[in-house]
C-alpha cells in the first residue's frame, strides 16, 4: 500500500497498532507521540512506547507539546500524508490538522461507540457488567469520540475477563479491523454511519478512589471492580492503615455478613456472597499468592472492613 500515513499514539496499547502497520509494510512517513517525561526516583526522562518503537524502525518522530503551533501544522503538511491514524495519543487534534490529509483523520477506540466515549472504556465496560464490548474505527471530529463510524467489531466479555485479558482480546480484534478498514477507506468502498447521540455513555478518567473496594455492596459489584483494575493498578481497601490490593479472587454466592473477615483464609463477606482472594498485593510489596500472604499477615477473624 503506497498511501502515506501519519501515526499518532503514546502508550503501550498504541505501540501494538503501530507495530501492526510496520509489519504490514504501511508507508509511515511520521509518528507523533507525547513528549518524554520525567519519572522514577531519579526523575530521568523516559520516552513513550510509541516514541521508542518509531526510533527502532527509523521512522521520523515528532513530540510537540502544543499542536496549535504554526510550526506543527507545517511539519504535518510537509509529510504529505494521505491519512492520520490516532490511537491513544492523549492530545486533542485541532481542526486544521484533522482535515489536512485527503482521507482525513481516523481514531481507534476500544469500545462500541457511542457507548463509553472517553479515557477509560475498558475499565468501565467491566465495572458496569457489560456482556460485550468491541473496537470502533471512526472519523475524528473536534468533539471527543463523536465522529461518524467507519467500522466496528464486537467481542464477548467473559465472567473471568479482567482488564489485561480483555485488552488483549480488543487489541487482536482492533489490529485486524484496522487492516481491513484502511483498505476500504483508500478504495473508497466504505460508508460512514452517524453515532446515535441518545445512546452515549461516558468513560471518565479513573482516579484512585474509583478503585476502592466497598465490601458492603453486592458481590458482583466487588468482583467487577477487582477485574476492572487487574493486574494493574489494582482495586484496594484499607486494613490497619495499610492499603491492600486484591488482584484476583473467586466469588461464592451465599449469605454472609458484609465487610467481615470470615475465616483464616481471609474470605471477606459482601452482600449476597463472599470474596475469596487468590492474589493479593500488600502496600510496597509485589503481588503474591494467598498462601504466601497468609504466612506473613496476621488478622482477627470477624474484623470489620470499611468501618
Amino acid at each position: 500500500m503506497s498511501k502515506r500515513v501519519i501515526f499518532m499514539g503514546t502508550p503501550e496499547i498504541s505501540a501494538i497498532y503501530l507495530q501492526s502497520l510496520i509489519d504490514d509494510k504501511i508507508n509511515i512517513v511520521g509518528v507523533f507521540s507525547q513528549p518524554p517525561r520525567k519519572k522514577d526516583r531519579g526523575m530521568r526522562l523516559h520516552i513513550s512506547p510509541v516514541h521508542n518503537l518509531a526510533l527502532k524502525n527509523n521512522i521520523k518522530i515528532f513530540f510537540p507539546v502544543n499542536l496549535n503551533l504554526h510550526k506543527v501544522l507545517e511539519d504535518i503538511r510537509g509529510l504529505r500524508a494521505d491519512i492520520i491514524i490516532v490511537m491513544g495519543y492523549g492530545i486533542k487534534l485541532p481542526q486544521p490538522i484533522l482535515t489536512l490529509p485527503e482521507f482525513g483523520s481516523i481514531n481507534i477506540h476500544v469500545s462500541l461507540l457511542p457507548r463509553w466515549r472517553g479515557a477509560a472504556p475498558i475499565e468501565h465496560s467491566i465495572l458496569n457488567g457489560d456482556k460485550e464490548t468491541g473496537v470502533t474505527i471512526f472519523k475524528l471530529e473536534e468533539k471527543m469520540d463523536a465522529g461518524p463510524i467507519f467500522a466496528q467489531d464486537s467481542i464477548t466479555i467473559k465472567k473471568n475477563d479482567n482488564k489485561e485479558s480483555l485488552t488483549k482480546k480488543l487489541n487482536n480484534a482492533g489490529v485486524n479491523l484496522l487492516r481491513l478498514t484502511l483498505k476500504k477507506i483508500f478504495l473508497k468502498e466504505i460508508t460512514l454511519k452517524k453515532q446515535d447521540e441518545n445512546e452515549v455513555t461516558y468513560a471518565g478518567k479513573i482516579i484512585s478512589d474509583n478503585r476502592k473496594l466497598d465490601f458492603n455492596t453486592k458481590i458482583d459489584e466487588v468482583d467487577c471492580k477487582i477485574r476492572a483494575f487487574a493486574p494493574y493498578p489494582g482495586a484496594w481497601f484499607f486494613y490497619d492503615n495499610e492499603r491492600i490490593k486484591i488482584l484476583e479472587a473467586q466469588v461464592i454466592p451465599g449469605d454472609w455478613q458484609p465487610a467481615i473477615i470470615l475465616n483464616n483464609k481471609f474470605h471477606i463477606g459482601c452482600k449476597n456472597g463472599k470474596i475469596c482472594p487468590n492474589i493479593i498485593q500488600r502496600e510496597g510489596k509485589k503481588p503474591m499468592q494467598l498462601s504466601d500472604f497468609l504466612r506473613g499477615f496476621k488478622f482477627p477473624i470477624g474484623f470489620k472492613l470499611n468501618a
